[in-house]
Order: C-alpha cells, then structure tokens, then sequence
C-alpha cells in the first residue's frame, strides 16, 4: 500500500476551539553548548555546571523540533515516504551527539499546557501509519537509543498482513518507549474529504465523526487512551478543528514544518516530515537559532560566532566585540546611551548556551547586565540585546566575544 502525503494548507478559524482543562547532515554544526546549571525545587541554583547538563529553561523558551517519519528500509530504493535505515540511525545519533532531549508525547503536552518546564532544544518523535518496517527497522535504532516515540495510526491498516504492523507488535513497542495516537480511520485522500463536504453539513460531520472519532474508539479499545490526532497528508479544515475536543482528542499534528512554541494552536502543531530523498529537512528541524520580527530568542544553539558584516552595537558593551577574556565568569553589559525613545521593559538579552538570560535592567544608568552562574565552556559566546521604542520598532544589537580556554579548563 503506498501513502502519498499532501501538504494542505487550510484556511483555520480565527478562534481555535479551547481544550479541556486537564487532559549528509554530518555537515551541520556541531553546538557543543555551554549550559546553566540547573534548578532544584526550590529555585536555587545548583552549584554544579558543565555543557552536559539539561538546564530547565522557562516556560517560553523551550522549542521542541517534532519530527515525522514513514517507513524504512536497509536496501529498497528510498522515496520521500521510504528512507533508508542507516540515515535514520545517523539522524537519531546526531541528535544525542548534539545533546538535544527527546521528550515522550506526555512530557511534550505537559509542557505544551503549562504543567512543566521542559530544556530549551528539545525533540518529538512521530512515526505514522503503521508499517511494518517501524519495528524491524526502527524500533530497534530507538530502543538502543532510549528515545521515547509516538506511533500515529489508523486501524484499516493495522492488520499485521503485508508491510503493516500488528497489534502485537504495537504493545511490544508501547512497553518500550511507545506512545499511540490516531491517524484516522482509513488515511482519507484530501479528495474524499472534500467529497464528504460537499454533499452537505450532515454528511461532512458524519465523515468527520467516523474519521476522527471512531478511529479513536477503535484504538483505545486496544491500547488505552488515545488524547493526540495526526491529520492524513496534513489536510485539515475548521469544522475538523471544531471538533476535535469532542472526540477527546488534545493536540492535532499538522504536516507544516517549524519550531514549536509554548503558544503554538492545540490542533495545528507544527511538524517537519523527515524524506528519504530529502535530508534538508532534518537540517532545518535541527536548527534551533529564531530570530521572529526583531525579536532574537536564543535556544542555546545560537552559534556563537557571527558573521563579520555584522555591525557592531550602537553603545558600549562589555565584553567588547571579538575580544578574548581570560576571565571564567564575565560579566555581559550593553549601555543603552544615545538610545532614543527606548522602551525599558521591552529590553531583553539573550546568550548563546543559556537562552534568554534574566538580565537586570537599570533605567537609571541606561544599562541591561548579566552574570553567568557558573563557568563559560563555549570557546565562542555571541550576545543579543533588543529592545523596542515608542513608535514600537523592534531593534536588535548583536557581538560576539571569545573566552580564554585555557583558564576555563582549569
């Protein structure tokens, strides 16, 4: 059986529905970032710190990169839906090379719906449809890696005859990392959707209801809950959106690529579909640098260098740009003199390794400062400082600095 995904791109209401309230890419970059210490229970800092560490960012800063696969194979020519086992292996050991925390689903809605805080690089692991080649070729890869996963499903095809998983296999892997959540009932063509709509209101939420919500009670009969939906080719429409709580469904995965965010819409969550053919999309999804309308959110894999055009910033900062500092903790400064009509409580700064970094910001003195809490790892650390002003133009001044890893190795 062979899955065509389609990339769809729906209008979507303006008010999403509200959810209940409790339910060879060897060539990128390494980041080998710097890490803050973590934080116990308490809010105190460890005194601990070193560029392993997970560092509990808040609540906004966490960026999760959900990846979406299909099926695998160590020797069929690969298509966008088939990649090649190897690759696969390769992908999943970069991102433990680079340090990037694999999350499960439960910990990703946690997050998602403010109930815990999460590191700032993060990723989700989706597989969908159900083929065979998830567990004879996958499921060992992520097994040895200990990564958590979810398996997006639709029971037409889950029948364990041909290239499809079985049930079996299904709870083996649920007692080894795996999450389920549904993909429909029988993966509709963006064709019978539109079809079911266009005999009427009735007949499209008939389509819907057994799509979305008889897929759900299929699957719950024979692996408990199921609270996540994956659109089928990423086609979704507002009365699906509308829906979709009613099935008791939390979050909906669409086929749109970008980070995800603490505010990302419950039923139109962001996610790069990972190609055979294609391994620029595992690139991006592992990029974790944002800059959005003249904001700039570290994630802690901001690189630390920056191109040489950059202009320097318009004030005094300290370290000064590109210089080298023997000291282990320097202090970070920018003085805001010659700013004109600055917005104090827009200002903010950002470090590459920490995230955004909470900064003290002296109206008096015209100056935003922060003090790392523990020693610099990163050979290279780049700092960006924005702020608004009255006419609400958002500004950006960025420099880097080296720091001396001779001192710091000690």
């Amino acid at each position: 059986m062979l899955m065509l995904l389609f990339v769809v791109q729906v209008q979507a209401q303006d008010e999403l529905p509200d959810l209940p309230p409790e339910p060879d890419w060897h060539d990128l970059p390494a980041d080998g970032a710097a890490v803050a210490p973590p934080a116990d229970r308490s809010g105190a800092r460890l005194r601990s710190c070193s560029p392993d560490q997970a560092l509990l960012v808040p609540h906004d800063q966490t960026r999760v990169a959900v990846l979406g696969y299909h099926n695998f194979s160590k020797t069929e020519p690969v298509t966008e839906m088939l990649m090649r086992t190897d690759d696969f292996r390769a992908q999943m050991q970069y991102i433990r090379d680079n340090g990037l925390t694999v999350i499960s689903m439960e910990e990703f809605l946690e997050w998602r719906f403010g109930r815990r805080e999460l590191p700032a690089r993060c990723v989700l692991i989706t597989l969908d449809d159900g083929w065979r080649s998830v567990y004879t070729d996958a499921y060992p890869i992520l097994r040895e890696f200990g990564f958590p996963f979810t398996l997006f499903l639709y029971p037409d095809f889950l029948t364990g005859r041909g290239n499809s998983l079985s049930v079996d296999m299904v709870r083996e892997m649920m007692k080894n990392g795996a999450t389920i959540g549904s993909h429909s009932l029988t993966h509709p063509y963006p064709s019978e959707w539109k079809a079911a709509a266009a005999q009427g209101d009735e007949a499209n939420v008939a389509f819907i209801d057994e799509q979305l919500g008889k897929s759900r009670e299929k699957l719950s009969q024979l692996f408990g809950p199921i609270t996540t939906f994956c659109y089928p080719g990423g086609y979704h429409t507002p009365v699906m959106l509308e829906r979709m709580p009613s099935y008791g469904y939390t979050a909906a995965f669409t086929v749109v690529p970008g980070k995800v965010t603490d505010d990302e819409p419950a039923w139109q969550i962001h996610r790069y579909m990972i190609f055979g053919t294609d391994e620029s999309v595992f690139r991006r999804a592992m990029d974790f640098r944002t800059a959005q309308l003249g904001k700039m959110v570290s994630t802690g894999a901001e690189p630390g260098t920056l191109p040489r055009s950059t202009p320097l910033p318009p004030f005094p900062v300290s370290p000064r740009p590109r210089s080298v500092v023997s000291c282990e903790v320097p202090v970070i400064s920018a003085q805001l003199s010659g700013v004109a009509g600055i917005d104090f409580s827009s200002v903010r700064m950002s470090v590459s390794g920490f995230g955004r970094v909470p900064a003290k910001v002296d109206h008096s003195s015209r100056t935003i400062e922060w003090t790392p809490p523990c020693r610099i790892y990163m050979p290279s650390i780049s700092v960006h400082v924005t702020w608004n002003t009255s006419d609400g133009t958002s500004h950006k001044a960025e420099w880097c600095f080296q720091v001396d890893q001779n001192v710091t190795a000690q």
